[in-house]
């Protein structure tokens, strides 16, 4: 159990430290642009990142970080709103990323604490495996802007072109 926290610490550090390099090379990469839109995304998703390892909404880490993604959501769909940023690729993975990982975040808390659940099984291991490979994705996302799963081409034909407009 000792070993599982430690690997879990260490991963969230991980996660952490991608989103601060993905920020401070946004940052680096668009201080003369005029297009800030990633920066702007990397460093809200830095700052949420950040911040939920330290500050507590809930006793119970889980739904602590359900409570953040929620936020991070709110936040970054204000900032849509009201900079009138339309959707690009960034945008994209990080809604749907944080909407994954809040789902995750719940049906797990829902497991161990509601349910009370002390049995490993496939949704742990969904749960371990989902959110990292999540997390990876939003940060390569945030560093190189680029559609490499072509969830925005999509979600773009989902929606409409008049909806969803590329940018990026």
């Amino acid at each position: 159990m000792y070993i599982d926290a430690f690997l879990g610490d260490l991963l969230g550090a991980f996660i952490e430290w991608g989103f601060l390099m993905a920020f401070l090379f946004n940052l680096a990469v668009n201080i003369n642009k005029t297009d800030s839109r990633v920066l702007v995304l990397s460093f809200i998703m830095m700052i949420s990142y950040f911040i939920s390892g330290f500050v507590k909404l809930s006793i119970y880490s889980y739904l602590n970080w359900f409570y953040f993604d929620l936020l991070t959501i709110a936040v970054v769909l204000y900032w849509m709103y009201c900079a009138k940023v339309a959707n690009f690729f960034g945008t994209t993975y990080i809604l749907l990323g944080l909407i994954l990982n809040s789902i995750l975040m719940l049906s797990i808390y829902i497991d161990i604490f509601i349910y009370e659940n002390k049995s490993e099984w496939f949704l742990w291991t969904l749960y371990s495996f989902g959110v990292n490979t999540i997390d990876v994705i939003m940060i390569l996302v945030l560093l190189f802007n680029k559609d490499f799963l072509k969830l925005h081409h999509v979600v773009g034909r989902i929606f409409s072109n008049e909806k969803v407009k590329s940018f990026g």
